[in-house]
C-alpha cells in the first residue's frame, strides 16, 4: 500500500484542528488559533512520523496517549481545566469516529467484519469532521452555560498576552471608583500567567495591600468590593494594555484578580457584566 505523507499530514492537521476547536467552543474555554494549530501540527507530525523507518514503536498505546497529553497541553495548556477539555475533547473524537462509521453503513451498506480499520477517502473524513464540528456548534450549547453566556478574553500587558474565557454576570457590578468604568475580574492564575517571572501564588492576592508595593513597577490599584458571604474587601486590579473581551477593545482597562476562584468547575476564568451606578 502506498502512502503519500503530505496527504496524511493536511489529512490530520485538518481533523485534529476541528476537533480541537469543537472541544474548546463546546467546553466553553477561549479558542487560542496559534495554539491549537500548533497542537494540530503537532498531532500530524504524529501521524507521519508512525510510518517512518524505525518509527513503528510510536504507533502503541503509550506513543498514542503521551502524544494526546502533549496535543491537548499545547492547545489549552497545563491547566486544571485542560482535564475537563481532555474528556470533551475525547467525546467529540467518538462522535466523529461513529459518524464516519455511519458514513460508511450509507454508502456501502457494510463495514468489513472484523475490521477495526478500514479505508476512508480524504473527502469524506475532512466532510464528516467538519459536520461533527458544526453539530457541535450549532446543536448543542456549550457544557454547563446558557448560548453565548461564556465570552473570550484577550489580555495584553506588558506586551505578553494571555487569552481566558469570562462568564457574562448580570450580577458583577465591579467597577472602578475613579472612572465609573467596569473591571474584569479574573482568577489569580491569570494574573501569574501575565507576570510569570514575579512567582505569584494565591496568598499573595489575598493580602493585596502588600502586594501593590510589590508591584508597584505596574501602577496597581485597590478596587473595593462586597459579595454574598464577604462584607466587604479589596482586590488588586492592574491595568491593562488592552482588554478585549468578545469583540469590544478597552485600551488601559482594568483587572481585577480574586485570590480565589471565580469558577466552581473551571468553566471559565473571569467575570464581566454589570455597571457601576455612579
Amino acid at each position: 500500500m502506498t502512502v503519500y505523507l503530505d496527504s496524511v499530514f493536511a489529512l490530520n492537521f485538518a481533523v485534529n484542528w476541528l476537533l480541537l476547536h469543537a472541544a474548546a467552543r463546546l467546553g466553553a474555554a477561549a479558542v487560542r488559533p496559534r495554539r491549537i494549530a500548533a497542537a494540530a501540527a503537532l498531532g500530524a507530525a504524529y501521524a507521519v512520523a508512525v510510518y517512518l523507518p524505525g518509527c513503528g514503536v510510536l504507533a502503541g498505546w503509550a506513543g498514542k496517549l503521551a502524544v494526546t497529553a502533549a496535543l491537548l497541553a499545547v492547545a489549552f495548556g497545563l491547566r486544571r481545566e485542560t482535564l475537563r477539555l481532555a474528556a470533551v475533547f475525547g467525546g467529540v473524537t467518538l462522535a466523529l469516529c461513529g459518524a464516519v462509521y455511519g458514513l460508511e453503513l450509507l454508502k456501502h451498506g457494510r463495514v468489513r467484519p472484523g475490521a477495526l480499520w478500514y479505508p476512508v477517502t480524504f473527502s469524506s473524513l475532512v466532510l464528516t469532521a467538519g459536520g461533527v464540528y458544526a453539530a457541535t456548534r450549532l446543536l448543542l450549547p456549550r457544557l454547563s452555560h446558557a448560548p453565548d453566556s461564556v465570552v473570550p478574553v484577550r489580555l495584553t500587558l506588558g506586551g505578553r498576552r494571555v487569552f481566558l474565557s469570562a462568564l457574562r454576570d448580570s450580577g458583577n457590578t465591579l467597577c472602578d471608583p475613579v472612572t465609573g468604568e467596569a473591571v474584569l475580574v479574573a482568577d489569580w492564575h491569570c494574573a501569574a500567567r501575565l507576570l510569570p517571572h514575579d512567582g505569584l501564588r494565591a496568598a499573595d492576592f489575598a493580602a493585596p495591600a502588600a502586594l501593590v508595593l510589590r508591584l508597584q513597577r505596574l501602577h496597581p490599584r485597590l478596587i473595593p468590593f462586597r459579595a454574598v458571604g464577604t462584607g466587604s474587601g479589596l482586590l488588586l486590579a492592574l491595568p491593562c494594555e488592552e482588554v478585549r473581551i468578545g469583540k469590544r477593545v478597552q485600551k488601559n482597562g482594568l483587572v481585577a484578580f480574586s485570590p480565589t476562584p471565580v469558577s466552581d468547575g473551571g468553566g471559565y476564568e473571569a467575570l464581566t457584566g454589570g455597571k457601576c451606578d455612579a
